[in-house]
């Protein structure tokens, strides 16, 4: 039973909390510590650098992927079971990744790992939505992912420092015991959210079909592109093109890439956080609807996108933080596009939504690495024209979705009336 409008800070969100946002905050946790760990695995196992760049792509593909069957499982069976089964698969690939002993049983851990901490953040946003009061969605959600934005930041220096006292093997276990920490918080402490009718008999290919029917909804199409635009920036240079953009355009040394690295960082962790502090805040002023809140996000994010694409260089550097931050502030498209639909069809939205914006991430990932390809390297240097036609394109598709987001606002509000 949802709990009343306006009260938030309750034993029942607590209930909620802990369990997912400890969840989350593991499962980004391990989907970042190869970042650290990545000269320690080469060494150790010998891999070339195109086997360690595949390794840790395979993480986030099977996590892509795993979306889509997800968004049928939290719809059916409930946010609770579905995420204790996933975080059990998470487990066994964490105790794969500290046993393994050659290549396939590497790929094999991250793969288990892709798909077994790929329902943490959607699962907290069906129970939430399926509990807590909808006014105060935007401010859990940013609660929520504001944890996993921690556990980006624990996977870098934290580790480090951890790795100086014990081997990195000894470490995974520990992370092994706090994915089991997590299933356990899961079944014992978060209320049952099981849909109370009969479960749908349809085979999981008719679900499939019916949940990618979502994508040609008006609801969805108006909300998703400019989530998708700039989570696509997110991903695509926070796991990998930053640093090589920061050495390579700003030419700046590694102590200067790694402090502005660990700053942008911070700017994730603070979009997280903020995108529904500040969205609960307006609203409860009148000061700015949600949907605002998301169209300037999108403009400022397109507008400091604009300067480093055309003055890229070590003063402008810093800004990346900026277009960090404004990446993750677009995640209020997730409690608004979750109101301009059923609490039992939440599921397969947001694990549609967060499918397609990873879809599209590995395609401006890929992308910008194609482009780099027709132009030389010079001193171990990509070329700075290569990574200013790159963005040039990415820029385009920003400014179009912030464009329809814009054209878009009054057909939401009078969706939202509706």
């Amino acid at each position: 039973m949802i709990q009343s409008e306006e009260r938030l800070a309750s034993p029942l969100f607590f209930r909620l909390l802990i369990p997912f946002g400890f969840a989350f905050f593991i499962g980004m946790f391990m989907g970042s510590i190869n970042s650290i760990l990545a000269p320690v695995i080469v060494a150790d196992f010998g891999l070339s650098p195109a086997d360690l760049g595949f390794i840790s792509s395979v993480n986030l593909i099977s996590f892509g992927l795993a979306q889509i069957p997800l968004g049928v499982s939290l719809d059916r069976r409930g946010a609770k079971k579905t995420l204790a089964v996933m975080l059990v698969i998470a487990f066994v690939g964490v105790l794969l990744f500290a046993a393994a002993r050659g290549y396939l049983s590497l790929l094999a851990s991250r793969a288990l790992m892709g798909v077994g901490f790929s329902g943490s953040l959607m699962a907290s946003f069906k129970a939430y939505a399926h509990w807590l009061p909808r006014k105060r969605l935007a401010l859990v959600y940013s609660i929520q992912s504001v944890l996993g934005g921690i556990g980006f930041m624990a996977a870098t220096r934290p580790v480090s420092i951890a790795l100086e006292y014990m081997p990195w093997r000894t470490l995974i276990m520990l992370c092994a015991g706090a994915v089991f920490l997590s299933v356990l918080m899961l079944a014992l402490v978060v209320p049952d959210d099981s849909p109370s009718g009969e479960a749908s008999g349809d085979s999981l290919a008719k679900v499939f079909k019916e949940m990618l029917k979502f994508a040609g909804d008006k609801r969805f199409i108006y909300v998703a592109p400019v989530v998708t635009a700039t989570e696509a920036v997110l991903f695509s240079f926070s796991y990998l093109w930053l640093g090589p953009w920061l050495r390579d355009v700003a030419m700046l040394d590694e102590r200067a890439v790694g402090l502005l690295l660990l700053l942008s960082s911070t700017g994730i962790a603070a979009g997280y956080l903020l995108n529904g502090v500040l969205a609960d805040l307006f609203a409860r002023l009148n000061w700015l609807t949600w949907e605002k809140l998301y169209l300037y996000s999108g403009l400022l994010f397109t507008l400091l996108f604009a300067a480093l694409t055309f003055c890229g260089g070590p003063l402008t550097a810093p800004l990346w933080a900026g277009v960090m931050f404004l990446s993750t502030m677009t995640m209020i498209s997730f409690p608004i596009i979750g109101r301009l639909f059923e609490t039992n069809e939440t599921g397969r939205i947001f694990a549609l939504l967060n499918f397609v914006i990873f879809l599209v991430s590995f395609a401006v990932q890929w992308l910008l690495g194609v482009i780099l390809n027709f132009y030389p390297i010079v001193d171990g240097r990509f070329s700075p024209a290569g990574y200013k036609v790159a963005l040039c394109l990415i820029l385009l598709m920003n400014a179009a979705a912030t464009a329809h987001l814009y054209i878009s606002i009054p057909k939401i509000e009078k969706l939202k009336k509706g």
